[in-house]
């Protein structure tokens, strides 16, 4: 019981209110850090000189240089081609890569157009098929397939167009 009444006093004495130690309230004139600003109707008459640029000369050694040359690399590379959205037909994800071989054989047989693929992305293997930017054209292609393999799906994907 004496450990409580101990206890008990211990948390009055510790939510007492504290006093503040100064009653000074904190005055400070800041009005002399003010811009000074300047009416511009009444000064109308000063004349505004113009600056001189001096001609243009290229730098050698510069890192513009550097940058360009990096410019065009990636203009070069552009230029080869480029990634479009577009859709294909994947047609199987699983684990096993036999089932995946003989998913993109039975695919290349009847669809041969469309260039089946088996892709690995830890841990499935995928068939995908044919590269569509149209998607009237992807879907109707889907339905085609969906015939022979009940579980395709139509998946958004980017891939790189090259142009000839």
């Amino acid at each position: 019981m004496r450990t409580y009444r101990l206890i008990i006093l211990l948390f009055l004495v510790a939510c007492k209110a504290s006093t503040p130690t100064s009653t000074s309230v904190y005055s400070e004139d800041l009005s002399i850090h003010r811009p000074v600003m300047i009416d511009v109707e009444k000064d109308s008459t000063e004349v505004v000189q113009e600056v001189k640029s001096e001609p243009y000369v290229p730098l050698s050694g510069h890192i513009k240089t550097e940058l360009d040359s990096i410019s065009r690399v990636a203009y070069q590379q552009n230029k080869a081609g480029r990634y479009v959205d577009g859709y294909v037909i994947q047609v199987y994800s699983g684990n096993s890569r036999q089932d995946a071989n003989d998913a993109r054989y039975k695919m290349n047989e009847i669809f041969p157009e469309l260039e089946p693929k088996v892709s690995y992305h830890q841990p499935n293997f995928r068939v995908k098929a044919g590269k569509f930017t149209n998607r009237l054209k992807a879907n109707r292609i889907h339905q085609q397939v969906k015939k022979e393999f009940p579980r395709a799906l139509l998946i958004p994907e980017r891939f790189l167009q090259t142009y000839e």
